[in-house]
């Protein structure tokens, strides 16, 4: 089965904006890109390790088509959880994205 079969998941991608309210401050606020199919699975222990070795706290894969300007600056909203992109890489020849998350409070 290919990867796109795989995709079984809906998740939206959000990136960060900045909001004023009406007295002129600033807070974070996150708007929707898109919401796309994806693959979602828990990392093994091996993944786990190879993650820490690289400073990364993970908790989930996804793969996902791959789309312009998405970084790791962005998050990802799942099954009513918020998630945090660790790192994105691109796959295959820029047909897919890896993206490493890992759930935020």
């Amino acid at each position: 089965m290919n990867q796109i079969g795989r995709m079984r998941e809906r998740i939206t991608v959000e990136k960060p904006t900045e909001e004023r309210n009406r007295f002129g401050e600033v807070s974070l606020g996150w708007q929707a890109v898109r919401t796309v199919w994806a693959k979602v699975d828990g990392l093994n222990t091996r993944e786990t390790l190879q993650a820490m070795q690289a400073n990364a706290i993970v908790s989930h894969k996804m793969t996902i088509r791959f789309f312009e300007d998405i970084t790791h600056e962005y998050r990802v909203i799942w099954r009513g959880r918020v998630m945090e992109i660790a790192s994105v890489t691109e796959k295959m020849d820029r047909r897919f994205h890896e993206l490493l998350v890992r759930e935020v409070q």
